[in-house]
């Protein structure tokens, strides 16, 4: 019997450590740490909860940072899925946001600072389920579905305080496309 007893403790503890070497933890925000694209420095901007499990927005210096964390077996969080958006110092910027769907997951989540203190309110969304949110001046605004939406459906905009479109998110308007020109662009003629 005392045999047995070892022999179950052992194998528990093997479990652990290499649950715990491949990316397992007891809650979502250390899985989410733990992603290995997810860097060290990184300090955590917002969350949005789902039934499933959270997804989390980091700032880092070398990248923002998005981080899914799903619930596995029950008491156990791993994150597997991530994203990244590129620094800049733009007055309204994205800094993190990810669109995935699978069998039980889905989930489309933007996430925007805005430093300009002409904009009031941001949009976000297709027409059926589009969502309207006021800015406060260098803090997160996240708009988060609990489906799938495609960047160019989500037609991000931003506002100023008489409901003049002031900024908006897209790519330059340009000959070629650069991953890195999808970004907040004034709404001014000549301006880009």
């Amino acid at each position: 019997m005392k045999k047995k007893l070892i022999s179950i403790l052992f194998f528990i503890i093997v479990f652990l450590i290499f649950g715990y070497l491949g990316g397992y933890r007891l809650d979502g925000l250390s899985a989410a740490r733990a992603n290995s694209f997810v860097p060290q420095d990184s300090i955590l901007l917002d969350q949005v909860n789902y039934e499933w499990g959270s997804i989390y927005i980091f700032d880092s210096q070398e990248k923002p940072i998005t981080a899914v964390s799903n619930k596995k077996f029950g008491l156990f969080w791993v994150s597997r899925i991530s994203s990244y958006y590129f620094h800049n110092e733009d007055p309204v910027k994205t800094v993190g946001g990810i669109s995935f769907n699978n069998e039980r997951e889905k989930a489309t989540v933007i996430s925007i600072i805005v430093n300009d203190p002409k904009v009031v309110y941001l949009e976000v969304g297709p027409e059926l389920s589009r969502q309207s949110k006021e800015v406060k001046l260098g803090e997160p605004v996240t708009f988060y579905w609990e489906e799938i939406i495609y960047w160019n459906d989500l037609d991000p905009r931003a506002f100023n305080r008489e409901g003049e479109l002031i900024y908006e998110y897209r790519f330059a308007k340009s000959n070629y496309i650069r991953i890195e020109d999808l970004k907040w662009y004034p709404v001014i003629e000549g301006t880009d």
